[in-house]
């Protein structure tokens, strides 16, 4: 894992000096959001996250970001603006920005080599590590992340439940998790542990965001807000844009949270059934299940949300080939979207071979992930027998030990 985050500092290297740009973000695939937001975002300015704020304008569209806000809940924005006080520079930022996120990285696939031994290489060597660790911030929600599966693995589901709070503290998608966490719970006979589970889950959120909110209620809302009046551009890479593109904000605002809901549903109601027919609620293909959903039917689907799905082909026992097919649409969009963007700028081609490997990377990707959803609904968990240790497997089963 070290080796390829590594490699992840170096693919991202020829964009230092980020100020001699002269299209080799975008024709060497090192564009990242971590420079490039280092002074659209206020971070140079060492200003706290609470003081910022999101400027609208005539026509209600979110139109900049300023004094330190950011498109990403709390934890992130604190994490973002605490990297910055260490530099003065887009350079020394991304250099930072890589030290503090790598041990992220590492405790991830540490944790999913507790849980399921080998196949974690399947995380660690996964080309999204080279292309995203050092893209934008998302090594710390994917550990938060792991590590609420790691605790429910251990049957500490007050634990779980706190993790994937922190979780939604970063990007919001974990805090979704706490539905069949609570399910498992339930499924298993512990009502007490599933209203412990949902306070636990609840009360951890409220306290890392009400300090916030009470400080600057709209500093708060500005990063739920700017996602609320983006739209599915070319930068989101969605089925939006390139299916439906007729479509307005306000009709995708409508659209993607009902599709996504009624995803979840079915997600949640596929679980259940697994549960009284098996005996116990599949919480982890649930959960991949969800995040899958997520991804494919909101507006954005960021190239770096290949993250947030690796662990998930880790977790959950399905065929290589899903793992391959899913990396190779992947790269493939990556490089045909950055190789794209040089042409568009540099050489004023619009459709040529990046443009229709992008198109064929988003629809590819989409189908991928379109099936995976059913298919990690079916499949059964990797998890490695005999992980535990012999006091666990000896010592009676409580139903929560926080």
């Amino acid at each position: 894992m070290g080796v390829m985050l590594l490699a992840g500092f170096f693919f991202k290297s020829p964009c230092i000096p980020y100020d001699d740009w002269h299209g080799q973000q975008f024709s060497a695939g090192c564009y990242n959001d971590i420079q490039f937001l280092y002074d659209q975002r206020g971070i140079s300015e060492h200003v706290f996250p609470v003081h910022g704020k999101l400027v609208h304008n005539a026509t209600n569209d979110a139109t900049a970001l300023v004094g330190g806000a950011i498109e990403y809940p709390v934890l992130t924005a604190v994490f973002t603006w605490f990297a910055g006080l260490f530099v003065d520079g887009p350079d020394g930022y991304l250099v930072v920005s890589a030290v503090l996120l790598a041990p992220f990285g590492l405790l991830a696939a540490y944790l999913l080599q507790r849980m399921t031994g080998w196949r974690a290489l399947l995380f660690a060597g996964a080309p999204s590590i080279v292309l995203y660790a050092f893209h934008n911030w998302d090594l710390l929600v994917v550990a938060a992340m792991v590590g609420g599966i790691y605790a429910w693995w251990r049957e500490r589901y007050g634990w779980a439940a706190f993790w994937l709070a922190i979780g939604g503290c970063l990007k919001l998608f974990p805090l979704f998790f706490l539905a069949p966490l609570v399910l498992h719970r339930l499924a298993a006979g512990d009502r007490r542990g599933a209203a412990r589970t949902v306070a636990i889950g609840v009360g951890t959120f409220a306290a890392v965001n009400v300090p916030f909110l009470i400080a600057n209620p709209s500093a708060w809302w500005a990063p739920y807000d700017f996602q609320r009046l983006r739209n599915a551009d070319l930068t989101s890479n969605s089925i939006w844009v390139w299916g439906a593109s007729q479509l307005t904000r306000a009709d995708l605002n409508t659209l993607t949270p009902a599709l996504i809901g009624l995803a979840f549903a079915v997600a949640l109601a596929v679980g259940w059934w697994r549960a009284e027919r098996d005996g116990e609620y599949p919480f982890v293909q649930v959960c991949g299940a969800m995040v899958l959903a997520f991804v494919l039917l909101g507006k954005v689907f960021s190239p770096q949300y290949a993250l947030w799905i690796a662990p998930f082909l880790v977790l959950i026992r399905v065929r290589w080939g899903w793992w391959l097919s899913f990396f190779a649409m992947d790269l493939l969009l990556y490089f045909g979207l950055f190789r794209w963007y040089y042409d568009v700028q540099y050489r004023d081609i619009d459709f040529g071979l990046a443009k229709q490997a992008l198109v064929v990377g988003v629809w590819g990707r989409a189908t991928v992930v379109g099936l995976l959803f059913f298919a990690f609904l079916a499949a059964g968990p990797a998890f490695r027998s005999g992980a535990r240790s012999e006091a666990e497997v000896h010592a009676p089963v409580q139903a929560d030990d926080g």
